[in-house]
């Protein structure tokens, strides 16, 4: 039966519950603010994430105009949703439940009660807008959400501001996201000066007929703004910086959703409003490759040796934007080479990583607010044994570490293993340039991947493993259940698109209207590996993920088999043996590997880019005596080379300019007038030359 009539009504409906998520708590009392603010917005998420696989797997589309503005549609509210909008408001929808359910016990139980109903009109308003983004038809509304979703943002990530840097986290924050909006509006103008209207529908009919130097100016704009609000390096600064100030329910919108709304973006000018379809077009694929491929590897360089759990996660999403992006080049290059199968699968493993980081990426920031709200602390080295004290956050992070280090049989494998085929189906490119050039790609793409492995190794061992390394840590308890039960909804996504990969490559195929080839999206049983049989190479891989998961299966129960049956007959023998101490006495929180340790040989190796700064205090028992030392503390601190060596100079540079500029404003009124005749017999003299 076809109701899709009624997917008009019920996108009004999400709309109304998050405006009534946003105002209600404003009426009541901080007590019951958080049940007003985020009921209505789980109820609508879940809505929004419903609606939008009915779009998806139906085929239906939505216009909506509201009245007022029906009659002026390139710059009036125009709304249309196809499949690529409600993928990424699945997207949307799914997370935000989950973060909605949490948010009702982390707003009860954190330290700052006093701002719960802002943070509940804020949160409401900053998903909304950014389902609007994703849903709206022309330049004017996407950018009027576009701004509303920045400034939400930038009002939650400040919430805290009595934190030492957060006023500064949260200006550096607004500066990249208006100068990327900078790129954006003027990738919109070019395309405006070319069709002539802001409606999105005139860029999709004039999409192939836009002139190459046109399609390349377009391009390159909207791969600077977008990548700037996505954390593409070296526009990444800010994301380190703001994610770990804000709330972490703040965090994992931002993370996990925020950024795939800038992958929409992308998306939506790539593929609808340029469309490269000529081998003059790969150079643009190879640009978004050396992006992605760059990103990925510096993100994880800098997560494997940050000691702060929350930078270390945003750091993560730096490394997990770079995988999209990296899959969208690849696609744009197989597709400007006409390898429309090749360019599927490149484009299914980009769209179905944006689905997979930002369920983990968000399950990961609400075990990091779990953690942070319970022992009073970010930092790492001051954690430790919390998987006896916090058994269900523990073991939800665990799964969400497991899947963001692409270990099967969880859903971050199948997203980047799927990257990897891309990768590795290069060669049918016919351009030995380009195949050397994604190459190097490969590398950096593995490297990441083995580092990734390693950081997470650091991340959950450090924090949930081992003693407890400071009173926080000792006092730490389990977090309330609605939080336990949002951070359940984000592990069971894991768990259900890693096992059952069709569910997402259906969704993908829907969206885009792929047409996998090799792949079969709707059947469980379809393959989801390219069968590489070119001359001179065998086939490398074409086992199905359904096969490897119950060969995976199958081993694991066999082994689990085999060792039950062989101590089945066994009378258990138990021999009590004291633990080696090395001579050091009862071992303490004092003799435990801390995250700085752990990540000391990665720090080593790559002590060329970390740059790193040591300093070693030594405290002795007396001014007069330096042979008896009381205690030796060293701290090894790495640089943001970005920040130092692009950054500082630049911003330095600006302002050495603008106070020679400001010397000019002397205050007298013959200066002013000086100027304006100069400035009127320039142009005099412009308008004599010109005719």
């Amino acid at each position: 039966m076809d109701f899709s009539y009624a997917y008009p009504d019920l996108f009004l409906a999400v709309v109304a519950l998050f405006v009534t998520g946003a105002l209600l708590p404003l009426l009541l009392n901080t007590r019951r603010g958080a049940i007003a603010a985020f009921v209505p917005a789980a109820i609508a998420s879940a809505l929004t994430a419903a609606l939008s696989t009915l779009i998806l797997f139906s085929g239906s589309t939505i216009r909506l105009a509201p009245p007022l503005t029906a009659s002026i549609p390139s710059i009036g509210i125009a709304l249309y949703i196809d499949g690529v909008s409600a993928f990424f408001m699945l997207i949307i929808g799914l997370v935000a439940t989950a973060v909605s359910i949490y948010s009702l016990g982390y707003s009860g139980g954190s330290e700052e009660k006093r701002g719960v109903r802002s943070v509940g009109f804020l949160i409401n308003l900053f998903v909304l807008s950014m389902i609007l983004v994703v849903a709206t038809n022309n330049v004017f509304s996407f950018l009027l959400f576009w701004e509303l979703m920045s400034l939400t943002s930038f009002l939650l990530v400040i919430h805290e501001d009595e934190k030492p840097g957060t006023l500064k986290s949260g200006i550096t924050y607004l500066i990249m996201t208006h100068i990327g909006t900078a790129f954006i509006t003027a990738a919109f103008l070019i395309l405006y000066f070319s069709t002539g209207s802001l409606s999105f529908d005139a860029f999709r009919s004039s999409a192939g007929q836009l002139a190459p130097f046109t399609k390349d100016a377009v391009f390159i704009l909207a791969l600077l703004g977008f990548g700037t609000k996505a954390g593409l390096v070296p526009m990444h600064i800010w994301l380190p910086k703001a994610h770990p100030s804000a709330p972490s329910n703040v965090s994992a919108l931002m993370s996990g959703v925020m950024l795939k709304v800038a992958i929409y973006g992308l998306v939506r000018v790539t593929f609808d409003f340029v469309v490269p379809s000529s081998p003059g077009d790969a150079w643009l694929g190879l640009l978004m490759v050396a992006a992605g491929s760059s990103s990925a590897l510096v993100g994880v360089l800098y997560a494997a040796v940050e000691h702060d759990i929350k930078r270390a996660l945003a750091y993560h999403s730096v490394e997990n934007i770079g995988i999209i992006v990296l899959g969208l080049g690849l696609s744009v290059v197989f597709l400007s080479y006409g390898l429309a199968t090749l360019a599927a699968l490149a484009l299914l493993a980009s769209m179905y990583h944006s689905l997979n980081h930002a369920v983990f990426k968000g399950l990961l920031f609400m075990g990091a607010g779990s953690v942070v709200l319970k022992t009073g602390t970010a930092d790492m080295n001051l954690m430790g044994g919390l998987a006896k004290k916090m058994p269900w956050t523990a073991m939800f992070f665990l799964i969400g570490s497991i899947a963001i280090a692409g270990l099967p049989p969880l859903n971050g494998f199948v997203s980047e293993w799927l990257t990897m085929q891309a990768l590795l189906s290069s060669y049918q490119v016919p351009n030995q340039v380009l195949q050397v050039s994604i190459g190097f790609a490969s590398v950096a793409f593995a490297l990441t991947l083995g580092l990734a492995l390693a950081t997470f190794v650091k991340l959950f061992g450090i924090s949930f493993l081992a003693r407890p390394r400071s009173a926080g840590a000792e006092r730490a308890s389990e977090v309330p259940r609605t939080m336990v039960a949002g951070m359940a909804v984000a592990g069971i996504l894991c768990v259900v698109l890693g096992v059952l990969p069709f569910v997402a490559t259906s969704a993908v195929a829907s969206a885009f209207h792929l047409d996998l080839g090799l792949i079969t999206p709707y059947s469980p049983l379809g393959p989801l590996a390219v069968g590489y049989t070119a001359s001179g190479l065998s086939s490398i891989s074409s086992l199905s993920m359904p096969t490897v998961l119950i060969l995976t299966g199958s081993v694991g129960a066999a082994v689990f088999g085999f060792v039950v049956l062989a101590g089945s007959g066994r009378k258990p023998v138990v021999r009590p043996y004291t633990t080696w101490e090395g001579g050091f006495g009862p071992l303490g929180e004092r003799t435990e590997y801390t995250a700085t340790s752990l990540s000391q040989p990665i720090r080593t190796v790559f002590k060329t880019f970390y740059r790193p700064h040591t300093s070693i205090k030594r405290e002795y028992f007396s001014d007069s005596n330096h042979l008896v030392r009381k205690s030796v503390s060293v701290v090894s601190e790495t640089r943001e080379v970005f920040e130092d060596y692009l950054y500082s100079p630049v911003v330095g540079g600006t302002l050495f300019l603008l106070d020679k500029v400001r010397r000019i404003q002397t205050g007298k009124i013959n200066s002013y007038l000086l100027y304006m005749m100069i400035a009127t017999v320039s142009l005099l003299l412009l308008a004599v030359f010109q005719f």
